[in-house]
């Protein structure tokens, strides 16, 4: 019974004003679902202009629709009243249903990524804005990854330094360490986490090497690799960089292993 009423619905005749604000708005709908699908979960999403010339393709056909509204209306001025009209009425149906997307998009999803191109190209300037220190001439990404969970999100940072008392003796003089022994996720007698740091946790030495995420409307499994050197007892060097309602960012110096870990975290 669905189907035969969807058909119906789909080729039912129409004129030709009709037809072309009916598809002005279910085909910009579909095109964005179509084009949102593909830079998610394809190899789309790793190219970032091609998916911003995707995404940019997306209006080019909302407006096309409204072009092709002057044949159907007619050619002269009174024709620009009616599709001033469908213009209005396109958009408050796309800006409806984006509003509903947005939010499931913040709050309903789930992703994590690792050393991307598009992380990985980020990493020194995104170190250096959230601990106020310069990334290491000497520095070697071992890490980059990025988690979401809902409307929270994390990112880390772990590489490391063949000089790393020199690039410690910059970071005492801005912020002071404790010497805790880190057991990740513990540090001491504490688990690290939102009481503990304010940080939400990337999904390391957890004895797996995928995770299940939601990034947008069906579950996929990610592939996670635990940093060398990193899990186990370790002696550490820990500093609360910021701690804020919505941010929590922290910064682990590992001495032994050269290495040094930040986690910058958004809360909602």
């Amino acid at each position: 019974m669905l189907m035969q009423s969807t058909k119906a619905f789909i080729f039912k005749e129409r004129r030709q004003a009709s037809l072309i604000w009916l598809w002005g708005v279910l085909g910009t709908l579909m095109f964005f679902l179509l084009v949102d699908f593909l830079t998610t979960f394809t190899l789309l999403s790793e190219i970032s202009y091609l998916s911003d010339l995707l995404f940019c393709l997306i209006p080019i056909y909302y407006f096309f629709t409204l072009f092709l509204s002057y044949p159907a209306y007619g050619s002269d001025l009174g024709a620009s009243i009616p599709i001033f009209f469908q213009f209005i009425g396109q958009m408050a149906v796309l800006l409806i249903f984006l509003s509903f997307w947005g939010v499931y998009s913040i709050f309903m999803t789930t992703d994590y990524q690792e050393n991307t191109f598009n992380l990985i190209q980020g990493v020194p300037s995104f170190f250096t804005e959230e601990s106020k220190l310069d990334y290491p001439n000497d520095a070697e990404l071992i890490h980059i990854s990025r988690r979401k969970w809902g409307a929270n999100g994390s990112t880390n940072i772990i590489f490391r330094v063949s000089d790393i008392n020199s690039f410690g003796r910059k970071a005492f003089e801005k912020y002071k360490f404790t010497n805790p022994v880190m057991d990740f996720p513990s540090l001491g007698r504490n688990r690290l986490g939102e009481r503990n740091g304010n940080v939400l946790l990337p999904p390391f030495c957890m004895g797996t090497k995928f995770v299940d995420v939601k990034p947008r409307y069906f579950k996929i499994t990610r592939e996670v690799t635990d940093p060398e050197d990193f899990c186990g007892e370790r002696d550490a060097l820990f500093t609360q960089i910021k701690r804020e309602t919505e941010i929590g960012i922290i910064m682990v110096i590992l001495p032994k292993e050269k290495l040094v870990w930040l986690n910058s975290t958004g809360w909602f």
